[in-house]
């Protein structure tokens, strides 16, 4: 089907300072289809952002060194 073919496509970036809560949506974006890439320290996720390569960003507000705003 051709939304499979894009869904395929669909770059997903998750960050959140809990190793469990990136793990599980991980698991269940890319048992979908999605691509994911996940970080669990938002400086670290902030250094190796691509600019205009993700096509949705899930992130916590509330996480130390550095809040999701």
């Amino acid at each position: 089907m051709v939304s499979d073919i894009i869904t395929m496509t669909k770059k997903i970036l998750v960050i959140d300072d809990e190793p469990d809560v990136t793990y599980t949506i991980k698991n269940i974006l890319e048992d979908n289809g999605y691509k994911v890439d996940e970080f669990n320290d938002p400086i670290l996720a902030l250094n190796n952002y691509k600019v205009n390569f993700y096509d949705l960003v899930i992130l916590d507000i509330k996480m130390p060194k550095m809040d999701g705003f």
